[in-house]
């Protein structure tokens, strides 16, 4: 990412966490009694309300002394030119290369981009999405956690443009960019076998955010379609976490069967497994070999270098912004073409096998 870039994400930031210490839209709702939707339909001057409810959520306005920032607009009247996203971890390779492309997209189209980090925290996640729900951003770009799922749904409902990107919220129909993780895996997998392994052990993410559970599933598929066990000992959790990942990799070189391959969720975690074999004097491509989900510039520069699966992060950057934009351009999500973007990854065999 640019300086350019950094700097404009610190300056909006600053903005957020001024705005987050003023009265809220949140509060407006609470002391008046309605949903967040329906308070940001009322002072947007947007969609459908009753006289009674727009007294409460007015005077409940009037109260607090709320205010909108300067930037704030009705969902139909006016714009801020600028779309917000809010995911994960902006230091990791996969995030960092996403937003590079968001906000390539977003500029040529004459948007800004602000950002919001949650680091898996989803209490913070809501924050952002509050925040953002003031009036600061056309559309929203966003990679949900679990615990978001209902909040998110409200803030579609109320008129707000969404698209969520690298996850999907179940059951509900939003436009989304998401990847073939379940296939991603199960190439990886199914490669190992076609090796002659069968004692595979895995490093997954997080239980219950999509893409660790869909890895984890592609990951069973394969060893099921060639009939081989799904041992628990084989399976660790490295939460995408470069520390816990090293952590995990131990435990499994201290089994007393060690796996011969390990297939890693994602880039972050592979590193912390690659270190962990060196350490410990294992040749990697030889004793074990390994298999990451993610492709980054130091798997080409280490040695052995690293086999993974690579995702089109930078393609699926773009998509998602332009779907956003066809949202926020349409001005009714109610009424928009529901687009829902799986894309294919690519296992990238190198000397780590």
């Amino acid at each position: 990412m640019t300086n350019k870039t950094f700097a404009k994400i610190i300056i909006y930031n600053v903005i957020l966490e001024d705005a987050m210490k003023k009265p809220t839209l949140k509060d407006v709702a609470n002391k008046a009694g309605v949903s967040l939707g329906m308070a940001s339909r009322v002072l947007g001057n947007y969609g459908s309300y009753s006289s009674d409810t727009k007294e409460k959520v007015e005077n409940a306005a009037r109260d607090l002394s709320y205010k909108k920032h300067g930037i704030a607009r009705s969902l139909k009247l006016k714009s801020s030119r600028t779309i917000g996203m809010v995911m994960s971890n902006i230091s990791n390779v996969f995030w960092a290369t996403i937003t590079r492309a968001i906000e390539d997209c977003a500029s040529k189209s004459g948007y800004h981009l602000i950002v919001g980090n949650t680091d898996e925290d989803f209490k913070k996640e809501r924050d952002y999405l509050e925040t953002f729900c003031e009036g600061y951003v056309d559309g929203l770009l966003v990679s949900p956690s679990p615990n978001n799922h209902s909040m998110i749904k409200k803030i579609y409902r109320s008129g707000m443009p969404i698209v969520t990107i690298d996850r999907k919220i179940g059951g509900f129909c939003v436009p989304s960019v998401t990847i073939d993780n379940i296939d991603g895996a199960y190439q990886a997998v199914s490669h190992f076998i076609s090796k002659g392994h069968r004692d595979i052990a895995i490093i997954k993410g997080i239980d219950g955010i999509m893409t660790s559970d869909q890895r984890f599933q592609g990951y069973c598929k394969a060893l099921e379609m060639h009939g081989i066990e799904i041992k628990t000992d084989y399976v660790a959790a490295g939460l995408f976490q470069k520390e816990k990942a090293y952590q995990a990799a131990l435990e499994l070189l201290q089994l007393s069967a060690p796996p011969s391959a390990i297939f890693v969720c994602n880039e972050t975690m592979a590193m912390g497994v690659y270190k962990a074999l060196q350490d410990n004097q294992v040749e990697i491509g030889k004793h074990i070999d390994l298999i990451g989900f993610g492709d980054t510039d130091w798997a080409t520069i280490v040695r052995p270098s690293l086999s993974c699966v690579r995702q089109p992060i930078y393609s699926m950057g773009v998509m998602a912004c332009e779907s956003l934009l066809r949202l926020v351009q349409n001005n009714d999500t109610q009424e928009a073409v529901i687009e829902n973007i799986c894309m294919k990854a690519e296992l990238i065999i190198r000397n780590s096998c």
